[in-house]
């Protein structure tokens, strides 16, 4: 590159700016390397769980398929297969693949339960299967999916059956216990994490703690992974309550201002009753226009209310890190466990 060349790029893009567009790039490079050490294991999750899918009744495959082929990062079974690997399970065996697949399957019904309960149009920048299908028929393929799950995790020890009967049930708590925000006594933040601990992180540190037990892991390790999976579930919930505002739909698959829109007690909207209970509670005592969301995103997106968020949200993938570094360097895959810091942080990257 020549010297006048650099100099006109350098004119325009701040040096920081250069630095984190670098950053990212690294990033980027190991997050690829990361999903490249799960592929095989990946696609034989994705096998399984096209396996599982039949039915007598077609329109349960129908949905199923429509939602599984919609894509997605596959992150659970992705984490699960890293986990096994973390403690030195070269090649994925039936069990864990049976697992992984377990686990996407519970996902992926919550996917379907989540769009009735939001009664969204889309999901993944596609009509979502409630909006083509349906309360009734989305509702029951939920359910079918969930018993697809159970039938693959019954198959396994009694450590796995426990953690995914555990892990479904904080997950359905953490759905009804998360209601809509009470302006006359809005949700603190403690209730807030006890919810996402619940309804998002249970599948995180499942997903965790299964590969890492499939692998042959001492408790004290399972122990570890538990909370490196439950902090990086609550870091991933807290990011998206922070694109829900500051992302476009391109990004997010769907339309922005779900959370406000729907007044769930999301991390930004806790921090803005925390910050001014004033305006938040004039915004949530009443049904909004849509122009009086767009307007309630702009002024959101440019408060000082997202750096609060986006620091609760550093603070705890910083958690989960600290759980992996507290490892054994002796007893696990040092390049696994790079590639798992590197997961964290680039989920933390989406939302700065």
């Amino acid at each position: 590159m020549s010297e006048e060349v650099l100099e006109q790029i350098t004119a325009v893009t701040a040096p920081e700016t250069i630095l984190k567009q670098d950053r990212l790039g690294l990033l980027k490079l190991s997050v690829k390397a990361a999903f490249l050490a799960g592929a095989q294991g990946l696609r034989q999750v994705e096998n399984k769980v096209r396996e599982r899918l039949g039915s007598e009744a077609p329109v349960l495959t129908d949905i199923s398929t429509y939602l599984l082929d919609l894509g997605g990062k596959r992150m659970r079974p992705l984490l699960t297969i890293l986990a096994a690997q973390l403690f030195k399970m070269k090649e994925p065996n039936l069990k864990l693949i049976d697992a992984a697949a377990g686990i996407e399957l519970i996902h992926m019904a919550t996917l379907l339960h989540d769009d009735i309960i939001d009664q969204s149009p889309r999901r993944r920048s596609k009509p979502s299967a409630y909006a083509l299908y349906g309360l009734p028929s989305t509702l029951l393929t939920g359910d079918f999916l969930l018993v697809r799950a159970f039938g693959l995790c019954a198959k396994l020890d009694r450590f796995v059956v426990e953690e995914t009967e555990n892990a479904c049930v904080a997950l359905t708590e953490g759905e009804i216990v998360e209601g809509v925000i009470d302006v006359d006594r809005p949700q603190t933040l403690d209730q807030y994490l006890n919810v996402i601990e619940k309804k998002t992180a249970s599948l995180f540190e499942l997903s965790s703690v299964v590969g890492a037990h499939l692998a042959g892991a001492t408790p004290d390790e399972v122990r570890k992974l538990r909370v490196f999976g439950r902090y990086a579930g609550v870091a991933f919930q807290m990011i998206d309550d922070i694109l829900d505002i500051t992302a476009d739909e391109d990004l997010l698959g769907k339309p922005a201002g779900t959370d406000i829109r729907q007044k769930t007690p999301s991390l930004v909207n806790i921090l803005w009753f925390e910050e001014d209970p004033v305006a938040a509670k004039k915004f949530f005592s009443k049904d909004n226009t849509e122009e009086e969301v767009k307007e309630a995103l702009v002024f959101l997106s440019r408060s000082k209310i997202i750096e609060k968020a986006r620091l609760h949200a550093k603070d705890y993938a910083g958690r989960a890190t600290n759980a992996l570094i507290s490892l054994d360097e002796s007893s696990v895959d040092l390049k696994v466990r790079a590639q798992l810091f590197s997961l964290l942080e680039y989920t933390l990257e989406r939302c700065l």
